[in-house]
This record gives structure tokens, sequence and C-alpha cells, in this order.
């Protein structure tokens, strides 16, 4: 019904229950039969050694929650009639490798350190050489994963955690290290809880480094757990992805004017990985580098107690692009202010100006032969009172944000061109001598 193949150490090597893929002439070296890939045949009552049973090591969990398939996908718990022991669980020995794994889908944190093996795999039942007898072992075949770095980093760069996973399929231990897999582990993925580009399926061909799988995952967790929904065909888990709080930097604009003429608002917030504040649970500092022509409006910047966000202000003092970095609890985040030449704001201040000047000579006893001259004067007093106004001081008491855009300086330059204008009139005619 079976045959027995010697390995290279006959007095205490293991060999292979006799199934078909692994029947060797007595000629033919086991270790290079053993690299042929098996063919998945069906586990049926005369693919049995009767009145024999192998104890499967290592399996803890209940009958109830245990699923044994052949290698074509075939439920065949009723065939090999597995019992509790007291080392695992023991079948009825088959002459052809199977699949034990839960009937459910468990959740699995990964490690600290090292790999996370999977709850299931592929079963390989083993016999002792004949001439020295013993009982049947089995070989275990299972699907191990690995995050690194753990927990993810935020890359600022792609707006994204990114973490390296790799996929190998382990020998158990104490089993011949010259066994290989019978049939290729078929690996797809999926997640829950969290957004990536979708990764295609793949095969891991045998045991060793040189078969492990290794994938770079993008993803952006959209609950308190994402997990990541690993499906094969020796195993189905949920793998436990963690990832790291973010720190970010928002401006409250991209763009400000130059030359100190106007202030950003900037918030700095601690958000967990899905998004959601993430409050410290004590006053934590916050470190603001500032990189370019540009000073903050206040030194000391902190998170609060219970709190998840701090606020500070950045001036302009030049031109060209600001670059922002804050620090706080061994978080990180930048951003980028563009300080820009005020021409459309000054422009328009110059118009009204203008105008407001302009305007001078329908006063009553103007002389008109004066109005070039009260233009020109309108248009300096207006850009003058333009970038006072954006500095906060002045006597229309317009906000700086208002008095930045462009209608704001059209308002401010006209309104003050025009009393400028009259103000300098009064100033330059010839005082009349007192009676």
């Amino acid at each position: 019904m079976f045959s027995l193949v010697p390995l290279p150490r006959p007095r205490t090597a293991w060999l292979l229950l006799a199934v078909t893929p692994f029947a060797l002439p007595a000629q033919t070296d086991t270790r290079e039969a053993l690299k042929k890939p098996a063919v998945a045949r069906a586990i049926t009552a005369d693919r049995l050694v009767r009145n024999q049973r192998v104890v499967v090591e290592g399996w803890s969990r209940s009958l109830a929650d245990t699923q044994i398939t052949d290698l074509t996908g075939r439920d065949v718990s009723a065939v090999l009639a597995p019992q509790t022991e007291g080392r695992g669980v023991s079948v009825a020995l088959p002459t052809e490798p199977f699949v034990m794994k839960p009937r459910g889908i468990h959740t699995v944190p990964l490690l600290e350190t090292g790999a996370t093996v999977l709850p299931g795999g592929l079963v390989l039942p083993l016999v002792a050489a004949p001439d020295h007898g013993g009982a049947a072992t089995a070989a275990w075949f299972r699907l191990a994963v690995s995050a690194s770095p753990r927990p993810a980093p935020w890359l600022e760069k792609g707006g994204d955690y990114m973490t390296l996973l790799k996929f190998a399929v382990r020998l158990s231990d104490g089993a011949p290290t010259t066994l290989h897999l019978p049939q290729p582990v078929e690996v797809s993925l999926d997640f829950d809880g969290m957004t990536a580009a979708a990764i295609a399926p793949f095969t891991i061909d045998d045991i060793g480094l040189t078969h492990e799988k290794t994938i770079e995952l993008h993803f952006r967790p959209s609950a308190p757990q994402a997990k990541l929904r690993i499906r094969s065909t020796i195993t189905d888990s949920d793998v436990v992805i963690e990832a790291l709080p973010r720190l970010e930097l928002r401006p409250e604009r991209s763009a400000v004017l130059g030359f100190g003429l106007e202030t950003v608002a900037v918030v700095v917030e601690r958000l967990r990985p899905q998004g959601e504040p993430d409050p410290v649970s004590s006053a934590t500092p916050v470190d603001v580098q500032v990189n370019g022509p540009a000073r903050l409006t206040a030194q000391d910047v902190s998170i609060p107690s219970g709190g998840a966000r701090a606020e500070f202000s950045v001036r302009s003092a030049g031109l060209g692009p600001l670059g922002l970095r804050a620090t706080a609890g061994g978080l990180s985040a930048t951003a980028a202010v563009q300080q820009r030449f005020p021409f459309g704001p000054l422009l328009a201040a110059l118009l009204g100006g203008a105008l407001g000047g302009y305007a001078r000579r329908w006063m009553k006893g103007a002389r008109r032969s004066a109005s070039a001259r009260h233009t020109l004067e309108g248009a300096v007093v207006g850009s003058i009172a333009f970038v006072a106004a954006v500095l906060g001081v002045g006597y229309l008491h317009l906000p700086a944000a208002l008095a930045a855009t462009e209608a704001g300086a059209f308002l401010t330059g006209a309104l003050c061109g025009f009393a400028g204008v009259v103000v300098l009139s009064k100033l330059s005619s010839p005082q009349q001598p007192e009676a």
C-alpha cells in the first residue's frame, strides 16, 4: 500500500509516507525527489494507513474550531476522525498531506520581534524507518509574516503610512530540513479599516529566505484598528497593522505678502493614525523652526494638557519660499508658505490713492490746474496708507487681513489719498495774517 524510502542518514533520518508524489524508486536520490512539486490528491478512506494514527503536535484549538481539508480543498474531518491528545490532535494516518486551520477568521497581533506564525498550516505525515519502528509524526508548514518598521511611520511626502511586509513559509522545529513544500502556497491580501493600493496575489514556492516575498505597503487607516486580511491555501487570518500618531502643520494660507506686510497663522495638531485628534496627557512643548526670511510672533509654543493642538503666527520678512518645521513629543511635521511681492494690493492702493487725489479737483475752490499734482500726491499717500493699514497702524480700523486684499487696498488708498491731498493742500497754502 505504501513504500518507505530512507533519507541519507538511514539510522536516524525520518521518511515521508509513500504518497504518490514522494513514492520514489530505490535508485532515485531522495533530496532531489523531494524538490519535485506534489500533485494534489483527495484524501479518501483507501488512502489511510490501516489502524495507525498520527499526532499533530502544537494544535491547541478545540475540534469544533478545527477545519481539516485535503489539498483539493475538500473537508476530510470525517475521514481522518480527529481526536484530542495531550500534545495536540491525532488523526488517522493518511498517505497525503492535509491542511489544518481554524474554522473562523482570527485576528492576530504581530509580535514585537521576529515573524508571527499564523494559525493553521499544511501538515505532512512522517513515519520512522521500518528497521527502527516508532510512531508516526507530522511536520508543519506554516505561513509567517513580519512588518518593519512597526508601528508604521507617517511619510509626509506621500501622505500615507509605510511598512515592509515579509511573507515566508516556515517548517516546524525538529522536522527534517530536507523537506519541501508539497505544492506552492497561494496568498491574497485585502484590507479592513484602512485604504491602500490593491496588491496582486502571489505564491510562495518553498521554505527558506530565497522564497520569501516582500511587499511595500502604503496605507492610511480609516478605523481605530487597521487589519490586513490574509487569505491563503493553508491559513486565513487578519493581522493588525499598527501605525504611529502623527503631527500635522497647517498654515492658514499658502501665500502671504512679503517684506513683513503680513502674518500667517499656523496650527500644529497631534493626530491618531485614522485622523482623529490625539490629546496629550501633559503639556508638550513644540519646537518651531523657520527656514527663510521670517520670524515667529511668539517664542513659546506648547500643546496644553488634555489638548491636541497649538497655534502660532509667523510674520514675513522678505520674499521667496518659507519653510516651517514643528517637533513635539518625538513627532515632526513640515509645511511651506510662499512670500510674494504685493503686486495686486499695492497696485490697487496706488490706483485708489490716485483716484482719491484726482477727486480733489471737484472740491469748492480747488484749482483744476493742480489735478496732476493732486493725483500724484494721492497715489503716494494711498500707498503709504496701505502699508500702515496692513501693519495695523491707521485710523480706518480696517482688519489687516482685509486691508491686504486688492479691494481693501483700493478702499484704503482712495480714502486716504483724498484726505491726504486735502491736508497737504492746506499745509501748502499761504497762511492769512491774523487781524
